[in-house]
């Protein structure tokens, strides 16, 4: 199936539960497949899962990325190892005809995130011409695709100074060195002191890591997410567009739709959602599974007061 829907070999091959394989996820870059496991009955499987990407899938290298938080839970042990070759070069990926290095070793989860192909893909129609703003940008997934369908400037915020050196070595991959810069600190404290600056954009992307991890983190998350599109809307220009993304399970889509709602009344502007996107299709939901639906973005028109 999903080589199927995707042209090129880039993509969640396996997703745990929606794919009949309980705590086994698989990201494919290529001929490399990184994997994750947390439970304990498939890690006794490692072998064979090894075995059989290498034989069936035409996987040339394998890289379990074994340092979940589920896996203290099962008694397991934290491991990164390649079964092919001890060293953990970076690796490269394609998505969206974007190219892109990413860190196993040092990157989260498996280096990076699949989930939002389809939402960042969205984004061309509202950058042409733009500055953007891409917070909690990582690598860069949304501000280098952001710069690669035509903004003018795009500049990443990140805390992790390692992720926005990669940010600037995949826009230096395609061609878009002078169009990405970078801020590192703590993104509340860096849009605060963007805002004090009077800086404004025509679109602001944040697509922060998950608020609320347990349902007992629901109203401090929730309190986190009014803050954060708070500040992205008062660095928007008039008129300007917010996406507003979530990987939260526990963050409801109509909870999130709240947020932009009231957040826009109290900052005395008018929303208009103009988009709403989920995750794409190498993350299939099991509706009887309700936690496999946990991607939400929201594509918003900001607008001053009526």
């Amino acid at each position: 199936m999903r080589n199927q829907r995707f042209e090129k070999p880039f993509y969640r091959m396996t997703f745990g539960d929606s794919d009949g394989l309980p705590g086994l996820v698989i990201d494919r870059f290529g001929d490399v497949a990184v994997v994750q496991i947390s439970v304990n009955g498939m890690d006794t499987l490692q072998a064979d899962i090894s075995s059989c990407l290498k034989q069936d899938h035409g996987i040339q290298r394998v890289i379990f990325k074994n340092d979940g938080k589920m896996r203290a839970a099962e008694g397991l042990e934290t491991r990164v190892e390649s079964t092919d070759d001890p060293a953990l070069e970076n690796i490269m990926l394609e998505e969206n005809g974007v190219r892109f290095e990413v860190s196993v070793a040092q990157g989260q989860k498996t280096g990076w995130f699949y989930d939002h192909r389809l939402n960042r893909a969205a984004l061309a129609p509202y950058v042409r011409g733009a500055r953007v703003l891409d917070v909690f940008s990582y690598v860069g997934g949304w501000g280098v695709q952001a710069a690669a369908f035509g903004a003018r400037q795009v500049l990443c915020i990140d805390s992790s100074a390692p992720a926005l050196e990669l940010a600037k070595t995949n826009a230096r991959h395609n061609g878009l060195d002078d169009k990405l810069g970078t801020l590192c600190g703590d993104a509340f404290e860096m849009m605060k002191s963007l805002r004090e600056s009077n800086e404004k954009f025509d679109v602001v992307i944040v697509d922060p890591p998950a608020f609320i991890p347990r349902k007992k983190d629901i109203p401090a998350g929730e309190a986190a997410y009014t803050r954060l599109n708070q500040l992205a809307m008062q660095l928007l220009l008039p008129g300007g567009i917010l996406v507003s993304a979530s990987c939260s399970m526990h963050l409801q889509r109509d909870r999130l739709l709240d947020i932009i709602r009231s957040t826009a009344r109290h900052t005395d502007r008018h929303a208009q959602l103009l988009e709403q996107g989920h995750r794409g299709p190498d993350h299939p939901i099991l509706p009887a599974v309700p936690e496999t639906d946990y991607i939400k973005s929201m594509t918003v028109r900001v607008l001053p007061s009526l």
